[in-house]
C-alpha cells in the first residue's frame, strides 16, 4: 500500500493503518530499534510504542516520507529506553 493511503487511513481513524504501516515497514523499524538496543523484545516495544506515537500524532502530521517519520519515532524511543536500561 502506498504511503499517501497509509496516512490517509491515519486520518479516518483506520485501526488497519497501524497493520498497513507494519506490513510495510515494520522489518525496518525492528531492525533501527534492534540496532540501538540489541534486544528483541525491547526492540518490538518500542516499534508497538512508535505506532501509537503514530496514532496519536497522524492528524495533525502530514509526514512526509513516511518511513522517515516512523523511523525517527522508532530511534527516539528507543534511545529513551536504552538511556534508562544504563541507570
Amino acid at each position: 500500500m502506498e504511503d499517501e493511503k497509509i496516512i490517509r487511513l491515519f486520518y479516518e481513524r483506520s485501526e488497519q493503518a497501524i497493520s498497513e504501516i507494519n506490513a510495510k515497514y515494520g522489518k525496518i523499524c525492528q531492525r533501527v530499534s534492534y540496532n540501538i538496543l540489541n534486544n528483541r523484545q525491547d526492540a518490538e516495544e518500542c516499534v508497538n510504542d512508535a505506532y501509537l506515537g503514530a496514532w496519536n500524532a497522524i492528524p495533525p502530521a502530514n509526514p512526509n516520507p513516511l518511513l522517515t517519520y516512523i523511523c525517527k519515532i522508532v530511534r527516539n524511543i528507543s534511545l529513551k529506553n536504552y538511556i534508562f536500561s544504563i541507570f
